[in-house]
């Protein structure tokens, strides 16, 4: 169970929630307008989105998506190769990336097309990438390991071989 709500929930949220804007029709207005009630440092009527090219934000998201599939995946075949795994992300950023691409297509005022999902791709390789340089470093990879053994106790689940 802690590794699940540690590695699964945290992927399974986090694909929902690009479906969830993927289903905006508009969401450099509609996602602007929030930020700039949240924080008036940012301009009104989604400027901000215009201030940056598009492919910016697939990469951002992808690498985002590539980094939880990752860790999802190195926690459910821990006796996989690290290639074998990153192979395995970069298939599975790339189903995603064709579905959400797909379903963006059938929303009104979405634009779907092949460089967004070269966006998505180059976002799941950066974010396998950095996650692995990440893990490189000692606190980084400790936490990985302790927080879900503080996990098992903290939910009162049995030791659990993670």
């Amino acid at each position: 169970m802690a590794g699940f709500v540690w590695y699964w929930l945290p992927l399974l949220l986090y694909a929902m929630a690009i479906i969830g804007i993927s289903s905006i029709s508009a969401p450099e207005q509609q996602l602007g307008a929030m930020l700039n009630s949240m924080n008036s440092l940012f301009p009104a009527d989604g400027e901000i989105f215009k201030m940056i090219n598009d492919k910016f934000y697939h990469v951002a998201v992808y690498a985002i998506l590539g980094v939880l599939i990752y860790r999802a995946f190195r926690y459910s075949w821990r006796e996989q190769s690290e290639v074998f795994l990153g192979i395995l992300t970069f298939v599975g950023v790339i189903v995603f990336g064709c579905a959400d691409e797909l379903y963006q297509y059938f929303t009104p005022l979405r634009y779907s097309g092949g460089w967004d999902l070269m966006a998505d791709a180059l976002g799941g390789v950066l974010g396998v990438c950095l996650w692995e340089v990440a893990l490189s470093t000692s606190m980084i990879r400790l936490l990985e390991e302790r927080i879900p053994l503080k996990l098992q106790v903290a939910l009162g689940i049995q030791a659990l071989k993670l």
